[in-house]
């Protein structure tokens, strides 16, 4: 009886082999084995903490897909793996740094008409009221009552105290030109955002927002203009 099993197990077997390729199903490759189309990458790692190309790397070898050959303990390390292209590539895809931001052309273009009509109608002397917001102590953000002669600023006091700007804040009392270069050296950093709304009548600024970097938190910068007036033949207040 046992004489008959053997050759009844090996008839059922080769039957069910001869079915499945008659049917054009392969059996399918178990996690973690080494496929013959696999490739070798090497690839550094990011200074990024936790690196997303290790944190890659981990997860693909983990699910089978490939294999780590070497690790060189450096900063940022290196790696020597083989895989299948598509985890390959994925791990590329993870050490690509973050693209840096394009030069807004759109808002430089805007910039240029602006600064154009403020050059061609800015009056010799006028006077205007500064606010910047920002993340930094409350008294930085208070308007500053500005008064411009020749393109230097005569005076300037705390709208809300009535006091003079301190001197050793005296660089926060600024021209409408100060600020259009500010805009302009954000643009071409170029910063990662940079909204502006420019006066219809004499081209300034009068709401800036910019943001110099959206991997950076509260370093955001936002000036508002108010209160412009031509001050022909005004004098600057006596202290």
């Amino acid at each position: 009886m046992k004489a008959l099993i053997l050759p009844l197990l090996l008839l059922t077997s080769l039957a069910a082999c001869t079915s499945a390729s008659e049917s054009g199903q392969l059996p399918k490759p178990q996690p973690g084995v080494e496929q013959s189309t696999w490739t070798v990458l090497n690839i550094t790692g990011t200074t990024q903490q936790p690196d997303p190309v290790e944190a890659k790397i981990r997860e693909l070898e983990a699910a089978g897909q490939l294999k780590i050959l070497k690790v060189m303990e450096s900063f940022p390390a290196q790696y020597e793996i083989k895989g299948s292209q598509q985890a390959l590539s994925a791990v590329q895809e993870a050490a690509n740094p973050i693209q840096a931001p394009k030069k807004d052309l759109k808002a430089l273009a805007a910039l240029d008409a602006a600064e154009a009509l403020w050059m061609q109608k800015r009056p010799e002397h006028y006077a205007y009221q500064l606010q910047a917001s920002c993340f930094c102590p409350p008294e930085y953000t208070q308007p500053i009552a500005i008064r411009v002669f020749k393109g230097v600023v005569q005076q300037a006091d705390l709208v809300t105290s009535k006091q003079p700007l301190p001197a050793d804040r005296k660089a926060d009392a600024k021209t409408i030109d100060e600020l259009f270069k500010i805009i302009r050296d954000a643009i071409n950093r170029p910063a990662a955002s940079v909204q502006v709304t420019y006066d219809p009548n004499y081209g300034f600024p009068s709401s800036i927002s910019i943001d110099l970097d959206q991997m950076m938190a509260d370093e955001e910068i936002y000036y508002t203009a108010k209160d412009f007036k031509v001050a022909s033949g005004l004098k600057p207040a006596q202290h």
